[in-house]
């Protein structure tokens, strides 16, 4: 594989979903695929771009605001044993059903979120942590899975569990990402599905893109995030629906 594009790809994917909170395997993994790599091994390089990138982008999404280290470690424990799960089962599952399964959910997702309901005279009070840590469980296992979207799951259920705003929602998302990642990651090449030679252009590639669009998304606050996460979502979905 040529290094340079395979930089190319992953810098683009990844400057586009770190701004919007988009899915960058939904563009890389085919790419990978259609350049020779098996399924496992093109999953197993994007997670460990993955790791890396989502780390940076919370970072930059994070910068100045609070951050609820009790929640990540909570979600972040047992969204672990879930990508632990998801990652050794990832070949023994049908793709094609669980991505339209994913795009079904994230349309549904993405259209709830647009409603137009009367906001209520007091937002109620926020989840506790406890039911967040639990509810990290399936969200942990479909990172090790798939991951497609899984932005999407995720901070919008802190937006309406803990009342933040999508900026700060993502930023904790994209820190959760990058443990559930790493775990996958490491199962991956445990297993023997990594190659080197696509992982670290991958990787690399990646990690400059999401720097720059995370930097970028920041910059722009939700004005700007929000529009682009809602096309991706529904992109995505569509994607996912629709692909063979």
């Amino acid at each position: 594989m040529n290094p340079l594009l395979v930089g190319g790809i992953a810098f683009g994917a990844a400057l586009l979903g770190a701004m919007s909170g988009g899915s960058t395997s939904l563009i890389t993994t085919p790419a990978w695929m259609a350049l020779g790599a098996p399924f496992p091994t093109a999953v197993a390089a994007d997670k460990l771009a993955a790791t890396l990138w989502t780390a940076s982008a919370s970072r930059s999404y994070l910068r100045g605001l609070p951050v609820d280290r009790a929640l990540l470690a909570g979600m972040s424990l047992t969204g672990l044993v879930g990508a632990a799960i998801g990652a050794v089962v990832a070949t023994s599952v049908d793709e094609r059903l669980l991505r339209r399964t994913a795009g079904a959910l994230i349309l549904a997702a993405i259209l709830w979120s647009l409603r137009r309901a009367r906001p209520p005279a007091s937002p109620g009070p926020a989840m506790g942590r406890g039911l967040a840590a639990a509810l990290a469980l399936p969200l942990g296992l479909y990172e090790g899975l798939l991951g497609s979207g899984n932005a999407v799951f995720t901070s919008l259920l802190l937006q309406r569990a803990r009342h933040w705003d999508l900026i700060r929602a993502l930023g904790h998302y994209y820190a959760l990402a990058a443990v559930w990642c790493g775990l996958a990651a490491a199962i991956y090449f445990a297993r023997g599905a990594f190659d080197w030679g696509l992982a670290i252009p991958a990787t690399v590639g990646a990690l400059i893109g999401a720097t720059v669009g995370a930097r970028l998304g920041r910059l722009g606050g939700s004005r700007v995030v929000r529009p682009l996460f809602v096309a991706a979502g529904v992109f995505l979905s569509l994607r996912l629906l629709l692909g063979s």
